[in-house]
């Protein structure tokens, strides 16, 4: 048998996952544009798992997450020892005047399990915020870190590079990344060791010195708790 990865399994799986983090119905040639593909091969994995319930069509058959997502998410949530031991911590444990967030890595992007907002209830925080591409989010640069300068300047272009180099800097030298955005907001980020994820806070505005400082032991203090249940 060939110990070779298999590319169709590869892609069906890429295709499902554009899908789903679409947030709207879409057509196969801009699922297709998305992915890199050719129409053609992507209309015939939609097809494929049309036929096991995990897509369906609209009226205009444009292509949406079908009933077997549901159960396929449930089974994913019961299976996630990240996402159900660290749910309760973040319920109790996570401040409620701040955006409180975890999330993975997945081909460049951040996929949020957790996103909280201010207020908000924790149902309205489990995978309730569009991913959003590695170098646009602290979680993602915080994560991207762990990686080579020279994989990621394959990957990135020129200017996203240049706004990348000191964030990456910066959480590798410290552990946590402080990101002073250029609306005034500012976020930091941890990344879950022994897992693949990183903790988050965000929505933070006129804080001085001393209120980044306890932020930033907060923000650790937290993701130890995170840690801890993992081992």
């Amino acid at each position: 048998m060939s110990s070779q990865p298999n590319q169709s399994l590869i892609d069906g799986i890429r295709c499902l996952q554009y899908l789903v983090s679409s947030n709207k119905a879409i057509g196969c040639r801009e699922l297709a544009r998305k992915m890199g593909m050719n129409s053609t091969k992507v209309n015939r994995l939609l097809m494929t798992m049309m036929s096991v319930g995990l897509t369906m069509q609209d009226k205009r058959r444009r292509y949406l997450p079908g009933p077997g997502i549901h159960a396929l998410a449930a089974q994913a949530i019961r299976g996630s020892s990240l996402f159900s031991q660290a749910l309760p911590l973040l319920e109790s444990h996570a401040p409620k005047d701040i955006v409180v967030a975890m999330g993975v890595l997945w081909e460049d992007q951040v996929i949020y399990l957790y996103h909280s907002k201010p207020g908000g209830q924790v149902s309205q925080a489990l995978a309730g915020f569009h991913m959003l591409p590695a170098w646009e989010s602290v979680i993602g640069m915080s994560l991207l870190a762990a990686e080579s300068d020279e994989d990621l300047r394959l990957r990135f272009t020129g200017e996203q590079w240049q706004h990348m180099a000191p964030l990456l800097a910066r959480q590798r030298a410290e552990g946590q990344l402080v990101w002073l955005h250029d609306d005034g907001e500012i976020s930091i980020a941890e990344p879950l060791r022994h897992s693949h994820a990183a903790l988050a806070f965000a929505r933070i505005y006129d804080a001085d010195d001393a209120e980044i400082a306890r932020r930033r032991q907060q923000l650790a203090s937290l993701a130890e708790r995170l840690i801890s249940v993992q081992l």
